[in-house]
């Protein structure tokens, strides 16, 4: 059995290699490993390449990014059923890959990378795409993109711009950069903050505080993860660990107030772990 802290430094290993490198079905298992320590990876790899080599019968070298996106779709949202599942949107499982393939359900993010690595199997090029409020897939190269989380039903551009009013209440104003590729880190840093988020209002925080670490691995360079991760040590009251935490936040603040604030805060704590000595 591979252990947490196993799948903590293979985690680590994928996310450190160049962008072309990174395996983000492999990553993704590695993410879920630490919450299923007995996940069989070869197993769920292989459902994924089964999936693609079904799909191939369908298509062909002369098949159109369209047509073979379309393939896909029928295949992965009609014959073998998955779906959106909003009956259980807040359910850390839709976050987690392993769990997506057995169940057949996930979020926007999680079905969206089921389709693009489906897709990069095919020699399909496409990305995800991360509408405020939603994420779906882009064929690159094209204005052709489809909501993996509605059954992957094609959208125009006119159909992303409505579907971000919606989301939004109205109080978004359009802007191209919406639809801007996401990379593989960030892609996978949003997985994490769906968990984070998941974890921190349940109360979950040992939990949280993995999902955070992680975060900090994939982007060192965002303060406030290391402000949240503190927060969550010391409710937990691992004080050493939550200075430790501060102190890295402090490499990178510049705001003269926020600098003072969080040097506030480290002294209240070394003095609280003063009076537990």
């Amino acid at each position: 059995m591979t252990t947490n802290s196993s799948f903590r430094a293979l985690f680590i290993d994928q996310v450190q290699k160049p962008a072309e490198d990174i395996q983000l079905d492999l990553a993704a298992l590695y993410l879920a490993g630490e919450e299923y320590p007995n996940l069989d990876i070869p197993k769920l790899l292989s459902q994924l390449d089964a999936f693609a080599t079904r799909i191939s019968l369908q298509v062909n070298d002369k098949s159109s990014p369209s047509d073979m996106a379309r393939a896909i779709a029928v295949y992965l949202f009609a014959d073998v059923g998955f779906r959106g599942n909003s009956g259980e949107y807040y359910s850390p499982d839709n976050s987690y890959l392993n769990r997506v393939l057995e169940t057949r359900t996930g979020i926007p993010i999680t079905l969206s990378l089921v389709f693009m690595e489906v897709g990069r199997r095919l020699g399909l090029s496409c990305s995800g795409i991360g509408l405020p409020g939603h994420f779906i897939v882009g064929l690159d190269g094209t204005t052709e993109y489809l909501d993996p989380f509605n059954g992957g039903v094609p959208l125009s551009l006119e159909d992303c711009r409505t579907l971000v009013q919606k989301m939004s209440g109205g109080r978004l104003e359009w802007t191209d950069k919406f639809l801007e590729p996401l990379t593989k880190h960030d892609i996978l840093f949003r997985m994490l903050n769906n968990l984070k988020s998941i974890y921190m209002e349940a109360a979950a925080l040992p939990k949280a505080i993995g999902v955070i670490q992680r975060m900090a691995i994939i982007s060192p360079g965002i303060p406030s993860i290391y402000q949240e991760l503190a927060w969550c040590h010391a409710q937990q009251h691992e004080f050493r660990l939550a200075i430790a935490a501060l102190e890295t936040y402090l490499k990178d603040a510049t705001d003269p107030e926020d600098i003072k604030r969080v040097r506030g805060q480290i002294e209240g704590l070394q003095t609280t772990l003063s009076h537990l000595n």
